[in-house]
């Protein structure tokens, strides 16, 4: 149970984090992973705790329009772990390295990637996959073998010489010295990782599911990374049956959007909060759309009802944040959005990229109307005068009828 002094230090120790976090800064060029989705929800989530019903204020919450899933079991899965340790998780980086070792450090044998922590989810990944190429290669030019799977494992840091040593001198070399080597680093991260539930299984290690676009390296691949903790995410959730299937098919979509120029702009904070929630939910409609469509995931109509679960249960409720990736009704009625075109089209042909974002632009100015039906609030709030105005005239019609008669 999380008592009121632990939320005390989680507060106190996640803003102390801040300036501490300078003794293991990440070097710049791997920052863009702290970024990712699932990486900002972490952060949020940390946030979020220490706002909720232990308030040091003593006063009552208020129950919260907008709550996250993904929110409430990433706090359920910390609830046991002491403060000190989780701001020394966060400070090192550690849902950063798994990904880091398998993009920067690990050799390229894609015919070997697993996933789930017992491979249970690899055939899926892999045939969702072949699907998604085959249904996008004729208009976005993607083909077979150009965007490769990979991914990630906590159990990966458990190889200290082989895996973690070199991950770390990769992040973090110009922050040893003498009097702290790489190998007092990766000694302390195996044993705070040894106090963990689950140790090299925690799910935070790995929590986490991104695109990467080609590098100018040549080791670089464009690639969909899919870390453990995603999967055991979904699985406590009991949504891992097409969830697997999302998270690819999202990942995937991001590609997409790669090809149609799609970038977040280097302008005010609340531009690109709109950019990137806008990048997630047309991700979340290119997903559906495939996932739906008969020559894409064909996936029968209770499927794609527990896609939209899913991606309901991937929304964040922290909007004015950078990492903003869209509320969970939003990302489910982006879903809904997206499957839609999928079932109405009449003649099962693929709608083209762009006219499918030019119809996606238009769905997206009123975003942020949508109730839990997925309808726009105000249209619904102010279509009933007028019903209200047209029975009223139609009694007046019917009564001064009457009278003539």
């Amino acid at each position: 149970m999380i008592t009121r002094a632990f939320f005390f230090k989680l507060t106190l120790l996640y803003a102390l984090s801040i300036c501490m976090i300078a003794a293991r800064r990440l070097e710049p060029s791997f920052n863009d992973i702290e970024r990712t989705e699932f990486a900002q929800q972490l952060q949020h989530a940390l946030q979020m705790i220490s706002r909720q019903k232990d308030d040091l204020s003593g006063r009552p919450n208020k129950q919260p329009q907008c709550s996250s899933p993904s929110s409430k079991w990433l706090k359920s899965i910390i609830a046991d772990i002491s403060a000190q340790d989780l701001t020394t998780f966060f400070d090192n980086h550690l849902h950063v390295l798994p990904f880091v070792y398998k993009l920067h450090v690990a050799p390229r044998q894609y015919d070997q990637e697993y996933f789930g922590l017992d491979g249970e989810y690899t055939q899926e990944i892999r045939s969702v996959h072949y699907q998604a190429q085959e249904f996008w290669a004729e208009d976005s030019g993607i083909f077979q073998d150009e965007i490769y799977l990979l991914s990630a494992h906590g159990s990966d840091l458990a190889d200290r010489h082989g895996k973690l040593v070199p991950t770390l001198k990769l992040l973090f070399h110009s922050t040893y010295d003498s009097d702290y080597t790489v190998y007092d680093h990766a000694t302390d991260i195996q044993e705070l990782i040894g106090r963990l539930p689950g140790g090299y299984n925690f799910p935070l290690l790995t929590f986490n599911a991104f695109a990467t676009d080609e590098m100018d390296d040549t080791n670089e691949d464009s690639s969909i990374i899919i870390g453990d903790g995603y999967f055991q995410f979904q699985q406590a959730l009991g949504m891992d049956s097409e969830g697997p299937e999302y998270a690819h098919a999202h990942e995937f979509s991001h590609h997409l959007q790669f090809l149609l120029g799609s970038s977040v702009p280097d302008t005010n904070k609340s531009e690109i909060v709109q950019v990137v929630k806008k990048s997630e939910l047309l991700a979340d409609a290119f997903s559906a759309y495939f996932l739906a469509h008969d020559q894409g995931g064909n996936m029968a109509s209770d499927e794609i009802s527990n896609v939209h679960s899913v991606a309901f249960s991937v929304g964040d409720c922290v909007k004015s944040s950078v990492g903003h990736h869209g509320t969970p009704i939003q990302r489910r009625c982006a879903t809904v959005w997206g499957a839609a075109l999928a079932e109405n089209d009449e003649e099962m042909d693929k709608m083209d990229l762009f006219e499918f974002e030019n119809r996606f632009d238009k769905w997206y100015e009123r975003v942020d109307d949508l109730n839990e039906s997925c309808e726009h609030v105000h249209s619904s709030a102010a279509s009933r005068p007028y019903r209200i105005l047209f029975l009223q005239v139609i009694s007046f019609l019917v009564g001064g009828l009457s009278v003539l008669l």
